[in-house]
C-alpha cells in the first residue's frame, strides 16, 4: 500500500516509520529539500523517554519537498496542524486519485470537513493518536505510547470496504510497534483526546508549564474539570457519550504519566515557536460548538481568546534571554 504521509514532523515521522516496518511504501512530504534529504539519507530514529537505552531505527525514508514526480497514493495521511490543512489538502491534490484514501488523525475537530471538499465521504477515515513525540534533531524523535489504543481509526461510512482497509492500515502499524485498533463508531475515543488536548495544548501554553508540572496545582486541576464539563455538555448534544470519571480517573493520569514531561505542542508553538496555533480546532472549536447546540461555554471560549491575544502579540511579548 502506497501512502504519503502529508505533514511529518514529530508525529509523522513516527507513525510513517512504524508504518513502513509495518510494511507500507510510505513517502514522508516536507516543506524544505534539505530536510527530505535528510530523512532520505540519514533516516529516522526512534528513541523512548521512559527507557534512554530503548532505541529504534535509523530507518531511511522516502521523503519530498513537493508532490511533483509522485505517484497517485493509496492512502494519504495527514498530520498537519488545524489552521493548515485546508493547503495540505490543496497541495496534494495532485496524488489523490480516484480510489485514494483520505485520513486525518490530526488534533481537534473540523478536519474531516475539509476533506470532504475533495473525496467522497465514503473514502475519509478519522481518528487520534495516543503518542507523544518530540523531534530533537532533524530525523532524531524522543516519545512515548500510552493510553490503551496508541492509535484509533474510524471511518466517516462505514461498510465492509471501510473495515478492510481500516483493519489493514491498523495491521500495519501494530507490525511496526504501535498499539492500532479499528472502530467502526471512534467519536468517542476521538472526543476523549480533544478533552485532554483542550485541558493540556493552550492551558499549558499560558501558564507556560509542562503537563506534568501544570497538574500539580489545584486551581488548574479545578480549571480543567470546567473545561471538560463544558465540552462534555457540547459532546452529549452532538450525541457523543462521554463518562467524566473514566476521563479523570483513566485517561488524564496515564497520560499525565507518559507525557507530561514536556511543553504540549501547541504550548511549543506559543512560547518558542511563535506559530500561528490550532485553537480554533480545539477550545474555539467548542466555542464555535457550543453556540451551535446551546450550550455556555465561558471556560473555553476565555481560554481561546486569551491565546489568540497571545498570537496576535508575539512580536510584543517578553521572552526569558537566552544567555
Amino acid at each position: 500500500m502506497k501512502i504519503a504521509i502529508m505533514g511529518a514532523g514529530a508525529m509523522g515521522c513516527m507513525l510513517g516509520a512504524c508504518l513502513q516496518e509495518g510494511g507500507a511504501d510510505v513517502s514522508l512530504i516536507v516543506r524544505r529539500e534539505e530536510v527530505a534529504e535528510r530523512y532520505r539519507t540519514g533516516g529516522i530514529q526512534l528513541k523512548s523517554y521512559t527507557d534512554p537505552d530503548l532505541n529504534f531505527g535509523p530507518y531511511p525514508m522516502k521523503a519530498f519537498a513537493n508532490v511533483e514526480g509522485m505517484e497517485v497514493q493509496d492512502a494519504i495521511l495527514y498530520l498537519v496542524k488545524g489552521p493548515d490543512t485546508q493547503a495540505a489538502l490543496e497541495q496534494t491534490m495532485p496524488i489523490i486519485g480516484d480510489d485514494t484514501k483520505l485520513i486525518t488523525l490530526q488534533n481537534g475537530v473540523g478536519n474531516t470537513d475539509i476533506l470532504a471538499q475533495a473525496v467522497p465521504k465514503e473514502r475519509i477515515y478519522y481518528g487520534c493518536v495516543n503518542i507523544s513525540a518530540i523531534m530533537e534533531a532533524p530525523g532524531v524523535l524522543t516519545g512515548a505510547l500510552f493510553g490503551d489504543n496508541n492509535v484509533c481509526l474510524g471511518p466517516l461510512v462505514s461498510g465492509e470496504e471501510q473495515r478492510g482497509f481500516g483493519e489493514q492500515v491498523c495491521g500495519m502499524l501494530k507490525e511496526g510497534g504501535v498499539g492500532a485498533v479499528y472502530m467502526e463508531h471512534v467519536d468517542s475515543e476521538v472526543w476523549y483526546k480533544l478533552l485532554l488536548n483542550l485541558t493540556t495544548n493552550a492551558p499549558c501554553g499560558i501558564v507556560r508549564l509542562r503537563g506534568g508540572e501544570a497538574f500539580e496545582n489545584s486551581e488548574f486541576y479545578d480549571m480543567c474539570k470546567d473545561i471538560m464539563q463544558e465540552a462534555i455538555d457540547v459532546a452529549q448534544k452532538l450525541g457523543v457519550d462521554i463518562d467524566l470519571d473514566h476521563l479523570m480517573g483513566h485517561v488524564v493520569p496515564n497520560a499525565v504519566k507518559n507525557a507530561g514531561q514536556h511543553y504540549p505542542s501547541m504550548a511549543q508553538d506559543m512560547m518558542m515557536k511563535r506559530a500561528r496555533t490550532e485553537i480554533d480546532f480545539l477550545n474555539g472549536a467548542i466555542e464555535r460548538l457550543g453556540k451551535q447546540v446551546g450550550v455556555p461555554t465561558l471556560v473555553n471560549t476565555t481560554i481561546a481568546r486569551l491565546v489568540r491575544t497571545i498570537e496576535s502579540n508575539y512580536d510584543r511579548q517578553y521572552y526569558p534571554s537566552k544567555n
